[in-house]
């Protein structure tokens, strides 16, 4: 996995499922309405393709943002997102 050089690391494990993506994607929006380079890491128990392929789905954060994720050896999930320059 690439690694972020700046930006925010988020591990949603603690939050109730219904929690996770509206978080992630304030932040993405936040993101974009600050026009922040800065990249996402988000930490969270299961693979977060899907999270991935919201992303690519939603309107406001179409094709804006490139998403990686890979398992820790703890088993842990990591997801990657990065603007797009």
């Amino acid at each position: 996995m690439l690694a972020a050089p700046t930006g925010l690391v988020v591990d949603v494990r603690g939050l109730t499922p219904a929690m996770r993506r509206p978080v992630v994607f304030a932040i993405v929006d936040k993101m974009l309405e600050l026009d922040c380079v800065d990249s996402l890491v988000v930490i969270c128990d299961h693979d977060p393709s899907g999270l991935g392929y919201q992303l690519d789905l939603r309107r406001e954060s179409r094709g804006k943002f490139e998403f990686d994720c890979d398992q820790r050896l703890d088993g842990a999930w990591v997801a990657l997102i990065r603007r797009k320059l």
